[in-house]
């Protein structure tokens, strides 16, 4: 039901480019800031287009909106609590339901990877359009303070429970959309095991938990690699498992 143009993006490798999805009268994420981009998804949209609506804010994800407005005047939906350079014409909420001309799409609020997330579920074929909540190629970066590993675990389990398949706004759809969304349940999980034995011999700085955990894998970011480890932290320290000290993490005494 849905078509799909990958727009090349200023977004984080292995991904290059975001996928920009139409049906009918709808346009999801006209992501590309760069000109030669925004005239290809232009040519490939042609006439029609009457809304725009967002998954979310950043900037891998909006680049084209402004100029897709001004080439064809379309109304620009977001969640309340995206945080956009530009004006919106209407906030969606969870269970709203949008009229695309060519079936109903039902919006998710799933917040964890950003503020205002939002997944889009066509009400006919039950596929879901999934933003940044999955991915078909790389994986799912989550930046504090916005991303947040226990909801972003809650978002997960409520695609789990939808069923049907997920388009990624990066990469391929994803036919088994809940068998990847508990393999991404599961794997969080087994990270942040990983993560608290990383603290066995005593206190590490988020720096410190990344090099234990990611050691001896190829082609890791150190510093992507803390950011992600301090979710996990974040996480423990939440659940009473780990206390945060002067900028390290111990495990609290059982």
């Amino acid at each position: 039901m849905f078509a799909v143009l990958p727009v090349r993006t200023p977004t984080v490798p292995p991904a290059t480019h975001t996928n920009c999805y139409r049906l009918g009268r709808v346009v999801i994420d006209p992501a590309s800031p760069w000109p030669d981009e925004q005239a290809r998804l232009a040519e490939w949209l042609g006439d029609g287009v009457d809304a725009v609506l967002l998954t979310h804010h950043h900037g891998d994800h909006v680049g084209g909106v402004v100029d897709l407005v001004a080439r064809t005047g379309a109304k620009v939906y977001a969640h309340a609590d995206a945080r956009l350079p530009f004006p919106v014409d209407g906030r969606l909420a969870d269970g709203d339901v949008f009229d695309t001309g060519a079936g109903l799409l039902r919006c998710l609020h799933t917040p964890g990877h950003a503020d205002g997330h939002l997944c889009f579920r066509h009400e006919e074929t039950g596929d879901v359009v999934a933003g940044d909540m999955v991915a078909g190629v790389g994986t799912i970066v989550l930046i504090e303070p916005e991303g947040h590993l226990a909801t972003y675990l809650a978002s997960l389990a409520r695609l789990v429970a939808l069923g049907g398949a997920l388009l990624p706004a990066h990469g391929p759809a994803i036919p088994d959309g809940p068998a990847l969304a508990r393999q991404y349940i599961a794997h969080r999980h087994a990270r942040t095991e990983q993560v608290l034995a990383a603290l066995a011999d005593g206190p590490l700085d988020p720096v410190g938990v990344a090099r234990t955990v990611y050691a001896g894998l190829p082609g890791v970011d150190p510093g992507l690699a803390a950011v992600q480890v301090r979710t996990h932290l974040t996480w423990l320290v939440e659940q009473g498992r780990v206390r945060r000290r002067d900028g390290v993490y111990e495990r609290e005494r059982a």
